[in-house]
């Protein structure tokens, strides 16, 4: 992308602020992932953080870092550049839940397993660090292969992110920005 993700502006706000908002709104608290470069830049200094400051990379640190801080917790985690989700999609996974399972995540239309909006349960934390311990650090493989409540999205583009300028322009002009 060429630039921080968190700090785009789709909504109102930047990113990270708008995400962090809507997941308040829905848990009753929530936290922004990002690594220890970014915690005293905005948006991050006014957000409540769980910093990725141990040995993985990419999002798995942002899941080891919640579960560093709240072990017993289920963690809703939602990618900071899925700026599409809304309030009902993320109530649609949490009324959907599976808290037996090692999570509840959405499908995409192919059929593939989203687990950046996603419901991570606290069974999933060892099973998944010896998974990225073997070198393989793919959360959607991870769910791929366990005990996972897979659910059908009912609003499918709500998934889309943008990894890339083209994408972050086109989702602006969907959201009529």
């Amino acid at each position: 992308m060429g630039q921080d993700k968190g700090s785009l502006r789709y909504h109102a706000e930047p990113q990270a602020v708008h995400a962090w908002r809507l997941l308040t709104e829905l848990c009753g608290s929530a936290w922004v992932s990002t690594n220890v470069h970014n915690a005293d830049r905005e948006p991050y200094s006014g957000l409540p953080l769980l910093l990725d400051e141990g040995e993985y990379r990419g999002p798995i640190a942002g899941l080891e870092a919640a579960w560093r801080t709240r072990p017993e917790a289920a963690w809703l985690a939602l990618a900071i550049d899925m700026p599409l989700a809304d309030r009902p999609l993320l109530q649609y996974l949490i009324d959907h839940r599976n808290a037996e399972a090692l999570g509840t995540a959405f499908l995409h239309e192919d059929g593939t397993i989203e687990p950046l909006c996603a419901i991570w349960e606290p069974a999933a934390r060892q099973p998944l660090l010896e998974q990225v311990r073997r070198g393989d650090a793919s959360l959607r493989r991870f769910l791929s292969r366990g005990n996972v409540e897979c659910l059908v999205c009912p609003t499918p583009e709500k998934l889309r992110n943008a990894n890339d300028i083209a994408a972050y322009r086109e989702l602006l002009d969907g959201l009529g920005t």
